[in-house]
């Protein structure tokens, strides 16, 4: 009959080699996490701030299409202003003639992070406008009001021409070739959102 036979290594060795892990194997796994996270935390940021980008131009074409609906149900022209407040740029919505300042019963919107409302892109590395034979209209400055029937138009105390509008968006917190939206009304009163992706502006 045979007889199995246990291994001739100390018991208290073996428990010591099971106990942890060694000083290179240690090493390794913490250059493997720094490589990682090199990789995957300029991404994240990347990520964050392209969200934040597409949630504060969505809110403001709300606020925009809110304004142009408003106007028609309540048969008067309607002004939507903006404003920036610190790092916040605040959207609001008034009756065209009023002049006051926000106040709490307006409709508005808020964009809360450090972004710039521009009418032409300017800065550093700032993309090209919006050409006009990408649009179909050559944009007029300054804030849209609407009028009885929708339509944009440009109100100057007395009159309220037809016209159609684009804002560009800054996100400051990006270098200065990236984080950079639009919205435009076309003087039919189409609101659309653009984003620059590094080459070209899309919608």
């Amino acid at each position: 009959m045979r007889t199995r036979m246990g291994s001739s290594k100390p018991a208290s060795q073996g428990a010591d080699r099971l106990a942890g892990f060694s000083l290179i194997e240690v090493s390794v796994v913490l250059l493997i996490s720094l490589i990682v996270g090199m990789i995957t935390i300029p991404n994240m940021v990347t990520v964050m701030s392209n969200a934040r980008l597409h949630a504060g131009v969505t809110s403001m074409s709300g606020l925009l299409q809110s304004c142009r609906m408003a106007a028609v149900k309540q048969n008067r022209a309607l002004t939507t202003h903006f404003v920036v407040d610190g790092t916040t740029l605040i959207g609001y919505v008034k009756e065209a003639p009023d002049t006051s300042d926000i106040a709490d019963t307006d409709l508005q919107a808020q964009w809360e992070s450090p972004v710039r409302m521009q009418t032409t892109p300017t800065g550093a590395d700032a993309p090209t406008a919006i050409s006009t034979g990408v649009l179909g209209f050559t944009p007029h400055d300054g804030e849209p009001t609407f009028n009885t029937r929708g339509l944009p138009c440009f109100y100057d105390g007395t009159t309220c021409d037809n016209k159609g509008f684009v804002y560009y968006f800054k996100d400051t917190s990006r270098s200065s070739g990236k984080g950079w939206a639009g919205l435009s009304i076309s003087p039919a009163g189409r609101i659309k959102k653009w984003f620059w992706i590094g080459g070209e502006w899309k919608g």
